[in-house]
């Protein structure tokens, strides 16, 4: 009588492992520029919402500054971890806000002005448009 053995050969095995490696190769950055356009949208939307309560505090103060000096964020959210929020240049009648990447990204900084200018850090982010970046694509 014939005996049948069950289980894989080494071919098949093989061809297993390179089919899951080269889905593996195709997924991974895909799903790490996923991540990043997601933390791109999360910082872009708590500059605004920086900008935002600037705006409160020169309608309540006259001013972007406190006792001459600028003004200090709020704390907000859990995105400190992926960017930096500060403002980067203030006078009494105009800011520039800035989001820093903790990681390295293909947009670098964001920048936003108290006149609505959205743009980004062109030294840092030279291959990205602020367009591009802002939209978060």
């Amino acid at each position: 009588m014939f005996s049948w053995q069950r289980g894989f050969t080494l071919i098949e095995v093989m061809i297993t492992v390179a089919v899951v490696a080269i889905l593996a190769a195709v997924a991974v950055p895909n799903y790490t520029q996923y991540v990043q356009r997601g933390n791109r949208a999360q910082a872009t939307a708590t500059l605004l919402k920086y900008a935002n309560w600037m705006q409160q505090q020169y309608t309540i103060n006259n001013s972007y500054l406190s006792g001459g000096k600028p003004l200090s964020l709020p704390t907000w959210g859990d995105i400190g971890s992926k960017y930096t929020f500060s403002v980067s240049d203030s006078n009494a009648s105009s800011f520039t806000l800035q989001a820093v990447p903790v990681t390295n990204d293909k947009c670098g900084t964001f920048l936003l002005d108290s006149t609505g200018k959205r743009s980004t850090d062109k030294a840092k982010a030279p291959a990205a448009t602020a367009a591009d970046c802002w939209a978060s694509r």
